[in-house]
């Protein structure tokens, strides 16, 4: 209960004696009662103060995380602007790995702590076991979602209060955001970059952004035994910029494994044995003329 709603309770209390004549000094009862609707005037006057400042800094938290181009620009952006929310400077940023997290940043000045792992309560499916918000070792720490999924975690040192915690869990949903919208742009650039290397055209973002439906099969060289899918076709341009696997999960936001599956249905069908004769069939094929 909130301190101006206790106070609200024992003023109610002290009305309902006065009312009913049931108080054994109406006078002091009376005194009792001024003093605190003055308290409680003051309180509920100090609390939304609070949320005033804490609106504002999520305001300008969220604004600079708008302004992130690059996922290294998001990861910069967290852990001051959660730090501001909070009004706490011990604010780490961690990557996860199931239960495993892996500190990658630090609020300015505070050295990056060890890894660490979380409660093995939550483990569970997706974002299922994990909560949104929770206490852990005199933390508190926010779960950050990217495609749905758990991906990382925000780490506060102190006990926020009510409207700081609503912040938080707002402010960790938007990371999660920023991190999508980052990693699609890079592919984007990439892409863009791909196709001007591999044929000497400039293409705009308009020319490349658009996709066919995912069941279109879509060739991309003469040398290919059999189409490739959309996701398949992007996988190839990703591949073909010397990207790793790890690389292409990050930015089409799936799993390792699954780009692991598509790399190799990507090699049959192109009829290579490996990256190194993709790159150089590719290399030296002419583009092919639209469908």
């Amino acid at each position: 209960m909130a301190p101006h709603e206790a106070m609200t309770v024992e003023i109610d209390r002290i009305l309902a004696e006065l009312t009913s004549g049931s108080t054994a000094d109406p006078g002091e009862a009376g005194i009792r009662l001024a003093e605190l609707i003055e308290r409680r005037d003051r309180t509920q006057s100090a609390e939304l103060d609070r949320v005033e400042a804490v609106a504002r800094a999520f305001h300008s938290a969220a604004t600079i995380l708008q302004r992130a181009a690059t996922v290294e620009d998001v990861v910069c952006a967290i852990c001051p602007g959660a730090a501001g929310i909070a009004e706490c400077d011990n604010v780490v940023f961690s990557e996860l790995d199931g239960l495993h997290a892996t500190p990658l940043r630090a609020a300015p000045g505070l050295p990056l702590p060890a890894p660490f792992r979380l409660p093995s309560a939550f483990a569970g499916p997706g974002s299922a076991g994990i909560p949104t918000a929770f206490p852990h070792a005199e933390f508190m720490v926010f779960r950050v979602d990217i495609d749905g999924r758990p991906a990382a975690v925000i780490r506060v040192g102190a006990t926020p209060v009510v409207p700081v915690v609503d912040a938080l869990i707002s402010y960790a949903a938007l990371v999660g955001t920023a991190f999508e919208c980052a990693a699609l742009d890079r592919r984007r650039h990439r892409q863009r970059d791909l196709l001007h290397m591999l044929w000497g055209r400039d293409y705009s973002a308009a020319e490349i952004t658009p996709s066919p439906p995912a069941s279109t099969q879509v060739p991309v060289s003469p040398g290919v035994v059999q189409p490739l899918t959309v996701r398949e076709r992007e996988i190839l341009e990703l591949m073909l910029t010397g990207s790793s696997n790890a690389a292409i999960a990050t930015d089409l936001v799936v799993s390792v494994e699954t780009v692991r599956s598509h790399v190799k249905k990507v090699l049959r069908k192109c009829g290579v044995a490996n990256r190194a004769e993709l790159i150089a069939r590719c290399d030296t094929a002419p583009p092919i003329q639209e469908q």
